[in-house]
């Protein structure tokens, strides 16, 4: 019978735990319409501790310290290379209009038409450039299906105006010879149809998918700023980071060069292209 009732006790304390949880939003107006299958995931920054009714702590359970935005985002991260010159930028494996396809940014590809991308475990494919704006600094680039990364749904944020100042954001890139890294930020300003933002950047991180809480993809990195001193002296502000905005390419244009888009047979055959598959398999 004491057996029975601490058992009783235990299911009575875990249910109240649940049930004082913070609730996930749904909001389902029409400023999140566009998003509507998507939910904020802030993380929670203390742990859980489940108790009885009495105050005697049972379990700690450790609070996962990245959001589901963050999550994808290191899920979906790929370094993106040119087949012809060294060097790297980063990029985020989505999907779009039924393709597959990596975003990065366009000074990251240049005036190439196909870029190499590389997954996990040595895995690299290559895909075909097929989208690029040099003034927003924009490049989509249409991809076979990759195994050792997971495409984000590609939801673009739309709008671009003082609504976005003070906004939380979020990247995984590639800077330098770091692997992986995740950033966290804030949109600071909106100046040229750029986003200045509060996060640290470097070289190699180009490229790299940058989202909000709620999963909308906000942009890429563009580059850091630059510091003006006297002489003509100039010193990287690796603190302030510029973002290309999604909302000001043409998604018209783009729909169309995405779904249109032929990945050729032969594309293993560009020098230095490895196998799409791991283990040098053949699509």
């Amino acid at each position: 019978m004491r057996r029975w009732i601490k058992n009783l006790v235990v299911i009575t304390s875990l249910l109240l735990v649940s049930c004082s949880t913070p609730l996930v939003s749904t909001d389902t107006s029409p400023a999140s319409s566009n998003n509507s299958d998507l939910i904020e995931t802030e993380a929670l920054s203390a742990p859980i501790e489940v108790q009885t009714v009495f105050g005697e702590a049972l379990e700690v359970f450790d609070a996962p310290n990245l959001s589901l935005s963050e999550q994808r985002a290191r899920q979906a991260a790929v370094k993106v290379r040119s087949l012809l010159q060294d060097g790297h930028g980063s990029g985020t494996y989505m999907i779009a209009y039924g393709r597959r396809i990596v975003v990065t940014a366009a000074h990251v590809v240049r005036s190439e038409s196909v870029m190499a991308i590389d997954g996990r475990d040595g895995e690299s494919v290559v895909g075909k450039v097929v989208f690029v704006d040099d003034d927003v600094d924009l490049a989509y680039i249409v991809v076979p299906e990759m195994e050792t990364r997971t495409a984000i749904r590609y939801r673009p944020e739309r709008k671009y105006d003082e609504r976005l100042i003070g906004s939380k954001l979020t990247y995984t890139g590639f800077p330098s010879h770091h692997d992986l890294l995740t950033i966290r930020g804030y949109v600071a300003a909106l100046e040229q149809k750029m986003i200045v933002t509060n996060m640290f950047g470097w070289f190699g991180s180009s490229g790299s998918g940058v989202y909000d809480p709620h999963g909308r993809f906000v942009g890429v990195v563009s580059g850091v700023d630059v510091g003006r001193f006297g002489f003509g002296l100039r010193i990287p502000l690796e603190s302030i980071v510029w973002v290309a905005p999604a909302s000001q390419i043409d998604h018209q244009m783009l729909k169309v060069r995405i779904k249109t888009a032929i990945l050729p047979d032969t594309i293993n055959a560009f020098p230095g292209a490895a196998a799409p598959r791991r283990g040098g398999l053949q699509d």
